[in-house]
């Protein structure tokens, strides 16, 4: 009769290299994962913050026009973005008037850029509003 002895000494030494291979590349993955959803997370909060910015200089201008409503459209160009505390941000206003036959402003659109970096990219985001001069 033959004896066979099961030999194991190397086996478990395989078994773990293998074990951590798979460990490794299930951990790089997720790591990815978790790297992708925070930048996401990032974008959407400053992309948010831009929009409640522009949303605030649109309101700001159309409260212009309603309070004083001669004033606002003889201006050129009612003026830069109001109440900006976040530095990461910038803003600015364009201002396109609309004449009537007699040259006079009858409305305008108002657009506000704003503009940030996230990373290595300059991300904007743009809201347009035309502004009509109250008629009495």
């Amino acid at each position: 009769m033959i004896n066979f002895k099961k030999t194991t000494k190397g086996q478990s030494l395989i078994e773990i290299v293998v074990a951590i291979g798979i460990i490794a590349v299930v951990l790089v993955g997720v790591s990815d994962i978790i790297t992708r959803s925070l930048n996401l997370a990032s974008f959407q909060a400053n992309k948010s913050a831009a929009t409640n910015i522009a949303q605030d200089q649109l309101n700001y201008y159309r409260k212009q026009r309603d309070l004083q409503p001669t004033i606002f459209f003889s201006t050129a160009n009612p003026g830069g973005c109001s109440s900006l505390t976040d530095s990461k941000f910038t803003c600015a206003i364009f201002y396109a008037p609309s004449y009537d036959s007699k040259g006079n402003i009858i409305s305008t659109n108002m657009s506000v850029t704003v503009s940030w970096m996230d990373g290595d990219k300059n991300l904007s985001l743009s809201l347009s509003q035309i502004l009509n001069k109250p008629t009495k």
